[in-house]
């Protein structure tokens, strides 16, 4: 029996380790520890594999975890980003897809519901398509989390100390579509963010990744998220040619969307023209909105299914700690997959 060497390599990406670094801590040499990540290791390494990793000993079963292949990551900047970077979305994912698999033993979770557009759409009429089978009209949005969890996406959070990682999103080896959110922009933000994986998962499932197309992917996932937040005939109808910033504000704060955002949607429909665009953008920067949203009391968007993961919890008289230490997880990263909503459940 042995180590599966999925686990080693989601292990070392996890904890941002090059080869060299794990080979060093656990006492081998580079190649051996190649060796283990295409054949696997013994299993008497567990416990070293453990404290140079910081994964609990439990995570080294030797049955495989599922893995993601970082070319098939929608992730934002991926030319501008790192290697470490990349690898270490790739192992939150990994990570993400199997506490889900444990949930899913437990919960009841929502089965998938997408809507399947034809490719041919523009990113502005898939967002309409969305918005009609979805039965949602021209209102602003409720809670997106719940709107896309109760479709199917499974939705988690990105642990802190790894908030470099962008938001990012990709469809599992068990068929299942992920989203990972980074909690350190504003409720506002953090909503486009997730309307634009939605739109990448929705529009992009059977495109590869590359540098040739990153820029056009991520061109269309904003258009996408845009009209899905603020919808165009409803910009249109609340506001005037050249509405002043108040206005922007107003309508930003009814749709649950940045003031940015806004800004740029009233300039989309043309309602505002490049001078006048350039004008509120010029403003919105002077007041604060370029990095915050000054004044709103919009509250991060909490999440159905783990509340429903912390009601089992408390029902089982499990803490959130002896939980992820019983399916091979670090508490931290389960804290943070779970929205913070898992941050400390008492038995």
């Amino acid at each position: 029996m042995s180590i599966h060497p999925t686990r080693v390599t989601i292990a070392r990406e996890r904890g941002g380790l090059s080869r060299v670094d794990l080979a060093t801590a656990v006492g081998v040499t580079t190649r051996t520890l190649t060796t283990w990540e295409d054949s696997g290791a013994p299993v008497t390494r567990a416990d070293a594999l453990a404290s140079a990793t910081a994964q609990p000993v439990a995570f080294f079963r030797t049955n495989p975890a599922a893995t993601v292949a970082d070319e098939r990551i929608f992730f934002r900047a991926r030319r501008r980003t790192s290697a470490v970077l990349l690898h270490q979305a790739t192992a939150l994912g990994s990570l993400g897809m199997d506490m889900f698999s444990e949930m899913s033993l437990r919960l009841g979770l929502p089965a998938l519901t997408l809507p399947e557009l034809d490719p041919g759409l523009s990113p502005q009429a898939a967002a309409e398509a969305v918005r009609l089978q979805w039965g949602l009209g021209d209102f602003p949005l409720p809670n997106l989390v719940q709107l896309v969890e109760s479709h199917g996406i499974r939705v988690l959070g990105i642990p802190a100390a790894e908030q470099d990682v962008d938001a990012f999103s990709f469809w599992g080896q068990d068929a299942r579509p992920y989203v990972f959110l980074a909690r350190r922009k504003t409720p506002e933000r953090s909503r486009f963010d997730l309307a634009h994986e939605l739109g990448h998962l929705l529009m992009h499932s059977s495109t590869k990744s590359d540098a040739a197309t990153d820029r056009e992917l991520e061109r269309e996932a904003n258009v996408f998220a845009a009209a899905l937040l603020l919808p165009p005939d409803s910009v249109r109808t609340m506001l005037p040619s050249a509405p002043p910033l108040d206005a922007v504000v107003a309508l930003a704060r009814r749709f649950g969307t940045s003031a940015v955002a806004a800004a740029h949607s009233v300039h989309d429909v043309g309602r505002a023209s490049d001078w006048g665009h350039r004008q509120l953008m010029a403003e919105l920067t002077r007041r604060g909105f370029e990095t915050g949203e000054p004044g709103s009391s919009l509250p991060y968007e909490r999440s159905r299914i783990h509340d429903a993961l912390v009601n089992y919890l408390r029902r089982s008289r499990t803490t959130t700690t002896a939980w992820a230490r019983t399916i091979g997880q670090r508490p931290d990263d389960v804290a943070a997959f779970s929205l913070g909503q898992a941050l400390s459940v008492a038995p």
